[in-house]
């Protein structure tokens, strides 16, 4: 696959997931004022401890699959019940895509800290 293409999919997943929270920020606060916090702090908790690409109780798939698109389909969910219809409808198919796509452009590689190739 092309090394651009990789990329841009690769950046839509990202942004995806940062939309994810954003969502669950805009739907916390419209719901329960200050207190609205709370969910993208939860719905970060749960992305990070078991589909991060470093967490260490990571899901394998088909199961991490499932478990993205259920969170993407809470995502857009939240935008729809904070009064935003047409970002849901926009958001819910790119990121739902994305997190298909994902699987054949390939996981981002991760490198240890410091780690250098061998010259």
């Amino acid at each position: 696959m092309n090394a651009l293409v990789r990329t841009l999919i690769l950046l839509v997943r990202f942004l995806s997931e940062i939309g994810a929270l954003a969502a669950f920020a805009v739907w916390g606060f419209t719901e329960s004022g200050w207190f609205g916090v709370l969910p993208p702090i939860a719905a970060a908790a749960v992305w990070g401890r078991f589909m991060a690409p470093k967490s260490q109780k990571r899901l394998d798939d088909p199961l991490r699959l499932i478990a993205e698109l259920g969170f993407f389909s809470l995502a857009t969910a939240a935008f729809a019940a904070a009064n935003a219809p047409t970002l849901a409808l926009v958001y819910g198919p790119i990121a739902m895509l994305c997190a298909i796509v994902v699987r054949y452009a390939g996981e981002p590689e991760l490198r240890e800290p410091g780690a250098r190739p061998a010259a």
